[in-house]
């Protein structure tokens, strides 16, 4: 029994004296933090086409981050470099970091579903809308107004017809000037014709 909680105090001790991660490093937690901002930020900062621009822009991110978590660009990349040479403690920190993306980028999806459903319903209530006023402004033509309209097209209809009776009257006219005249001309020269048949005859 002594030497069990020997061996148990032993254990404890061994375990209390094992080294974790120093004070002056940012701990796994607040890193996976950091890191899920960093990463937003480079993302977004590979979408500006000008390098300058791009480089002002990550400055300026990168100190807005580092301000947030109290923290500056010494102490991150020390702890950067502490967590590299301990990969099965940064895996673990980088699952944080994946698991926050993923969560974060189903609520982006899931708002910009919701914006579309928005969009949609609103375009359906806007052409439904303007269905009822074009119903309503043809609802409120009165009965005179509507006899008004058809006694208009009637007219309009009757006055086309009548200019396409005076043309066709206009042009059977001319045809029978034009045949009158052609037989007038071949009774004339059928006069001639006999005429000079006479004066033939009586000089022979």
């Amino acid at each position: 029994m002594k030497n069990f909680i020997y061996i148990a105090f032993l254990f404890l001790f061994v375990a209390g004296c094992k080294p974790g991660i120093p004070s002056d490093i940012i701990q796994p937690d607040k890193m996976a933090l950091v890191l899920h901002d960093i990463h937003i930020a480079d993302a977004y900062i590979t979408t500006i086409p000008f390098t300058d621009s791009a480089k002002i822009m990550a400055s300026a991110y990168y100190g807005g981050i580092y301000k947030r978590y109290e923290i500056d660009s010494a102490l991150f990349g020390k702890s950067m470099a502490y967590y590299s040479q301990h990969p099965k403690i940064l895996d673990g920190i980088y699952e944080n970091v994946t698991r926050g993306l993923s969560k974060q980028k189903s609520v982006l999806v899931k708002a910009d579903s919701l914006i579309n459903v928005k969009t949609a319903n609103a375009l359906k209530a806007k052409m439904k809308l303007d269905s009822v006023k074009r119903a309503d402004s043809l609802k409120k033509v009165t009965a005179p107004q509507r006899a008004k309209f058809k006694a208009d097209s009637l007219k309009k209809a009757f006055a086309v017809k009548k200019a396409d009776s005076v043309k066709k009257a206009d042009s059977t006219r001319k045809a029978k000037a034009v045949m009158r005249k052609a037989i007038r001309q071949k009774r004339a020269d059928s006069i001639k014709a006999r005429e000079l048949l006479k004066k033939t005859i009586k000089k022979n």
